[in-house]
């Protein structure tokens, strides 16, 4: 099977795996929100703050390394694993040893017990993790994408009755511990069979694994503490309830955010990685991965922004309004940082770890003032706006400092590859918010609702059959040649 072919299949199932996953957490937020209390959500996502950042230094950043390399030896990878879960064990202790720290912090006495059993979540991914490095490598993503349906279906089964019967902020955590438990062990069982490590363990096979992953790791740790530090700050100035307003709102704008950037990432990182060699190919790899990001997150968070007063309180109960205006700023914001998805895996596969990590750095400078600033000035809202405007900065950061060093001087063509889809977003966007103005007298925020998410669909649909008549064609020419070959296979 061709790179191409193989290519096409892994776009498949991560598609399908996206958007699967993506319908089954949508469905949790929309049961779930009624069912818990802001303060359950904002106890959570201070437990976060530090567990994110510990599961970042899980594997020591070698498991894109695996990737990186293309020759790699049994007696390496059973040293690697081995080295996965001792990490995970070790991080998980620390975790719940700094539980009262984080209370004593937070000023909320609550966290102590949550954030104990949330340590698990450390050592629960250490099981499976080098597995699902080494399918994505062979870019075997059919088993992977049943897997990460199966995990996300039980980790909301678990939290529907766990808030159904009552367990407030536990159903929560036994969410997240349900979903990465099954998850590894569904890829141990698997990948055991085609990769069994051995009970062998040797610090010479760690070499240039470690200088590699230790880069990985330091801008994993920072990506994660910038991803969550407008919580570390929001939590302790305004306590659990209000930073639960918040928190619903980043999470509801996240979503396609977590469902998008795993699914570049998967594919592009192992595909970029077999041409690192070739500056050319290279380049025009990636922009073509910035042109369809921005054909994708356009819509999505431009619809966001403008359904955000009659999609929170119909979908999700009234007690969130006060999330609204949150919602509206961090859609925008999260559009601008889809810009800078797949320079992660860019960088991955040429080598560049140290680059990613300097830029780590740069963005965490950018961004700890500026939300501390945002939070000083006007609270959760503060920093909603003070997060977009140091996105935007983060983003010309993200060119100079890690685009250009990887693939060349290519500004104007980075700029022209990402414009087509938000032209197209922001034409779709001005007449769904027109149509909102015009239906408020119908006072129905589900009736509007509809009216608006149909006449989104048709009018980008329209104008991408209109004026990208030839992306159409090309991506149908691709389904016809896959359901080709798919027919001479079987």
């Amino acid at each position: 099977m061709s790179l191409k072919t193989k290519g096409i299949n892994a776009a498949k199932w991560s598609t399908l795996a996206t958007a699967v996953s993506a319908i089954v957490q949508l469905a949790q937020v929309v049961t779930v929100s009624r069912m818990l209390s802001p303060e359950d959500y904002g106890l959570i996502s201070m437990i976060m703050v530090v567990v994110m950042v510990a599961i970042a230094m899980s594997d020591f950043g070698i498991s894109n390394a695996i990737i990186h390399r293309q020759n790699v030896t049994k007696n390496e990878l059973s040293s690697l694993y081995i080295l996965n879960l001792a990490a995970g064990a070790g991080l998980a202790a620390i975790v719940w040893l700094l539980a009262p720290l984080a209370a004593l912090y937070y000023r909320e006495p609550e966290l102590l017990g949550p954030m104990r059993w949330m340590a698990l979540l450390c050592f629960f991914p250490a099981i499976g993790q080098q597995f699902q490095v080494l399918f994505q490598k062979e870019l075997r993503f059919e088993y992977l994408a049943k897997v990460d349906i199966a995990a996300y279906v039980v980790g909301f089964a678990t939290v529907f009755f766990g808030a159904l019967w009552g367990f407030g902020v536990y159903a929560l955590v036994a969410s997240y511990l349900s979903n990465a438990l099954f998850k590894s062990l569904c890829l141990a069982f698997a990948g055991w069979r085609l990769w069994a490590p051995s009970f062998y363990f040797s610090r010479k096979d760690l070499k240039g694994y470690l200088s590699f992953g230790f880069y990985q790791m330091g801008s994993g740790m920072i990506q994660s503490f910038m991803t969550n530090i407008d919580y570390l700050i929001l939590g302790r100035m305004i306590g659990a309830e209000k930073l639960g307003y918040y928190t619903f709102a980043y999470q509801l704008c996240m979503m396609p955010m977590q469902k998008l950037s795993p699914l570049i990432s998967q594919i592009s990182l192992p595909l970029l990685a077999r041409i690192q060699d070739r500056v050319e190919q290279l380049r025009s790899g990636y922009l073509q991965i910035t042109t369809m990001i921005s054909y994708v997150a356009g819509p999505i968070y431009l619809g966001l922004a403008v359904t955000a007063p009659y999609l929170v309180p119909f979908a999700f109960g009234e007690q969130w309004t006060e999330s609204i205006v949150m919602v509206q700023i961090l859609a925008i914001m999260l559009l601008v940082r889809s810009a800078i998805i797949p320079t992660h895996s860019l960088l991955l596969a040429i080598g560049r770890a140290n680059t990613r990590f300097y830029y780590a750095l740069i963005c965490f400078a950018i961004l700890l003032p500026s939300l501390w600033i945002g939070a000083e000035a006007g609270g959760a809202i503060g920093v909603a706006y003070a997060y977009l405007i140091a996105q935007a900065l983060i983003v010309l950061v993200n060119y100079y400092q890690s685009i250009r060093i990887a693939i060349g001087n290519c500004f104007a063509a980075y700029c022209r590859s990402m414009l087509p889809g938000t032209l197209y977003s922001l034409l779709m966007a001005a007449g769904v918010f027109a149509l909102g103005i015009a239906a408020s007298r119908l006072n129905s925020d589900g009736l509007i609702l509809v009216l608006q998410l149909s006449c989104g669909i048709v009018l980008y649909a329209g104008l991408i059959l209109g004026f990208k008549r030839e992306l159409v064609r090309d991506v149908m020419r691709r389904l016809n040649g896959r359901a080709a070959l798919k027919k001479e296979g079987g």
